[in-house]
C-alpha cells in the first residue's frame, strides 16, 4: 500500500498510515508509522492585490494596496519588493510556512531599506509576516507586528480600508489568544467595524463590515454578553441583503473551513457544499475560482476516510488547472492526491505518471530551492519503487529525500519526514540482517519523532515496536523490554481515548459505510 502521508504538497494536515514493511525472518512486523499529510490550496494572488480582490479572505490574508500613490520607492526597489512580497503570500496560501516567512522577512528587509515614502509596503509586509508567524503558533510576535503594522496604517493612511483590514487581523490573533485579551479584539473589531462602516458603499466594503459584526458578536457571545451580541447578530442579518452571491460563496468556504477545524463535519460539508454550488453558478463549472472549494471539499472527504468522494472533486480541479493554470502549485497537490489514490488501489503506473507531474511541477517552480513539497514527493515515489519490489532505487530515492528534509527548517513536518525515511532506510537493513546498520537509524528516527510530537504520542508506536522487533530478532530481550513497555503504555492509552470518544460521539449516521 502507498502511504497518504508520503506526499504534503501542503495546507491542511491530515493524518495518514505510513505503509506497512513485509515481515522479516525472526522478527515481528516492521511498521512504517503516521505522518501528517497537507494539501496545497489554490489562492487567486496578482500583484500586490488590492483590498476588493481580496478582503473576503481574512481566514488567510487580507490583501493590500501596498503600492500606495505618492510613493516614491525606486522602481528597482518596487519589483524586489514585489517579488519577495508575492512569494510570501503563495508560500502562506500553500501552507509551506518556513518558506512564507524568510519571504515576508526579505520582503520586510527590502521595504525599510528603501527611500522615500516605505511605509505602506512595511505595513504589507509586517502584515503577512505577522499571519506567517501566527499561523506557527507565535501568538505573541504576531500582535507585536500587526500593532505596528497597524500603526504606521493609521499615521500614513488613516481610515483607509487597509487600516481596517489590520484591525481585524489584530481582533484575530488576540481573539485567538483568549481570556482578557478578548476586550483587546473587541476593540480592534470595532475600529475595523468603524472604517468599514465609512469606506464607499460596494460589495467589498458590506463584507468587510460583515465580518466585524460577525466577529463582535461572536466575542461578546464568548464573554457572556447576551445582548450586545444579538445587537450585533441583528445587524448582521440586516446586511446580509447587500451581499452578493460571489461574496456568499467565499463566506460559505471560510465557515466550512472553520467547522471543519471545530471536528463539526456534517455541517462543514453542508456550508462547502452550499459554497461550490454558488461557485458554479457564479463562475461556471470550469472557472478556477471553483478550485479552492474542491480542495477544501476534498480536504473534508479525507479527514473523515472517505478518500473515494474526494477523489472526482481532485480530478475536477486537475481539469481547471490543466486548463486555465497549468503552472500552479495547487496542480502540483493535486496531481499528487490522485497519485496517491492510484497507488493505494494497486495502479502503480498511474500512481508514477501523478507523482512525476506534480514533482516536476514542484521543481519548477523552486528553482533549485529546497521544498518540503519536492522531498515528500521524492518519498512517496519512493514508496512506489518499494511497492514494485525495486529495493534498491527505493533506497536511493529514500536516501534522496532524507538529504532534503534535513535542508529544510527543523519544522515539526521536516523531523517527521527525516523520521519516516530513516525508518524505511531502517527497515532495508533490517532485512537484510544488518542490524548493526538498522540500529541506529531506528534510534534516529525514534529521536526525531519524539521532538517532534513528545514522548507520549501515538504516532511514536510503529517506530518503538520496530526497536522492540530489531532488539527481539536478535535475542536482546533486555534492551527489547523498555520499549515494549512504551508500546503497551501508549496502546492501553490509545485504546482509552478511544473508548471515550466514542462514547461521548453516540451513533454518527451522517458519517455513511
Amino acid at each position: 500500500m502507498m502511504s497518504r502521508g508520503a506526499s504534503r504538497v501542503p495546507m491542511r494536515p491530515l493524518r495518514r498510515r505510513w505503509p506497512t514493511l513485509s515481515n522479516t525472518a525472526r522478527c515481528p512486523q516492521l511498521l512504517e508509522g503516521r505522518s501528517r499529510r497537507m494539501f496545497a490550496s489554490h489562492a487567486c494572488l496578482g500583484r500586490c492585490p488590492t483590498w476588493r480582490q481580496c478582503a473576503v479572505a481574512a481566514a488567510m490574508a487580507w490583501g493590500f494596496t501596498a503600492l500606495a500613490a505618492g510613493s516614491d520607492m525606486t522602481a528597482t526597489s518596487q519589483q524586489a519588493w514585489q517579488q519577495r512580497y508575492d512569494s510570501a503570500q503563495a508560500a502562506y496560501a500553500a501552507d509551506e510556512l518556513d518558506a512564507a516567512e524568510q519571504a515576508a522577512r526579505q520582503a520586510l528587509v527590502q521595504a525599510r531599506a528603501g527611500q522615500g515614502q516605505t511605509q505602506p509596503f512595511i505595513a504589507s509586509s509586517l502584515n503577512v509576516l505577522a499571519l506567517v508567524r501566527q499561523r506557527q503558533g507565535h501568538a505573541d510576535e504576531a500582535q507585536q507586528l500587526l500593532r505596528e503594522a497597524l500603526q504606521i496604517s493609521e499615521q500614513t493612511l488613516g481610515p483607509h480600508a487597509n487600516t481596517a483590514l489590520l484591525a481585524f487581523n489584530l481582533g484575530q490573533v488576540q481573539e485567538e489568544r483568549g481570556g482578557e485579551r478578548r476586550h483587546l479584539a473587541l476593540q480592534s473589531y470595532r475600529r475595523a467595524l468603524q472604517i468599514a462602516e465609512a469606506l464607499p458603499g460596494d460589495a467589498a466594503a458590506a463584507q468587510l463590515r460583515q465580518q466585524a459584526l460577525a466577529a463582535l458578536s461572536r466575542v461578546h457571545e464568548s464573554l457572556g454578553e447576551k445582548e450586545q451580541a444579538r445587537s450585533y447578530n441583528q445587524r448582521l442579518r440586516e446586511g446580509e441583503a447587500a451581499i452578493p452571491d460571489q461574496l456568499k460563496a467565499l463566506a460559505l468556504l471560510r465557515h466550512g473551513r472553520e467547522l471543519q477545524q471545530q471536528g463539526q463535519w456534517q455541517q462543514a460539508q453542508v456550508a462547502l457544499e452550499q459554497s461550490l454550488q454558488l461557485h458554479e453558478r457564479e463562475y461556471g463549472k470550469d472557472a478556477v475560482e471553483l478550485v479552492p472549494v474542491l480542495t477544501a471539499l476534498g480536504n473534508l472527504h479525507h479527514a473523515r476516510g472517505k478518500h473515494e468522494q474526494a477523489v472526482p472533486l481532485h480530478q475536477w480541479a486537475v481539469r481547471i488547472l490543466r486548463a486555465r493554470e497549468p503552472d500552479s502549485r495547487a496542480l502540483a497537490g493535486h496531481l499528487s492526491e490522485l497519485g496517491l489514490w492510484h497507488g493505494q488501489r494497486g495502479e502503480l503506473e498511474q500512481a508514477r505518471a501523478f507523482f512525476e507531474q506534480a514533482l516536476a511541477l514542484v521543481r519548477r517552480q523552486q528553482e533549485g530551492h529546497p521544498s518540503l513539497a519536492e522531498a515528500d514527493l521524492v518519498s512517496s515515489l519512493a514508496q512506489l519503487e518499494g511497492t514494485q519490489g525495486r529495493m534498491e532505487e527505493a533506497k536511493l530515492l529514500h536516501q534522496q529525500a532524507l538529504a532534503q528534509y534535513r535542508r529544510l527548517e527543523e519544522t515539526p513536518a521536516a523531523l517527521l519526514g527525516q523520521a519516516r525515511s530513516l525508518n524505511y532506510l531502517a527497515g532495508f537493513e533490517h532485512r537484510r540482517r544488518r542490524f548493526a546498520e538498522a540500529e541506529p537509524q531506528f534510534l534516529q528516527a525514534l529521536a526525531l519523532m519524539e521532538r517532534a510530537l513528545g514522548a507520549e504520542d501515538a504516532q511514536l508506536l510503529p517506530v518503538l515496536q520496530n526497536l522492540e522487533a530489531l532488539y527481539l530478532s536478535q535475542g536482546r530481550v533486555a534492551q527489547a523490554r523498555p520499549y515494549q513497555l512504551r508500546v503497551q503504555a501508549l496502546e492501553s492509552a490509545q485504546g482509552q481515548k478511544h473508548d471515550e470518544q466514542s462514547a461521548l460521539a453516540g451513533p454518527r449516521p451522517d458519517d455513511g459505510p
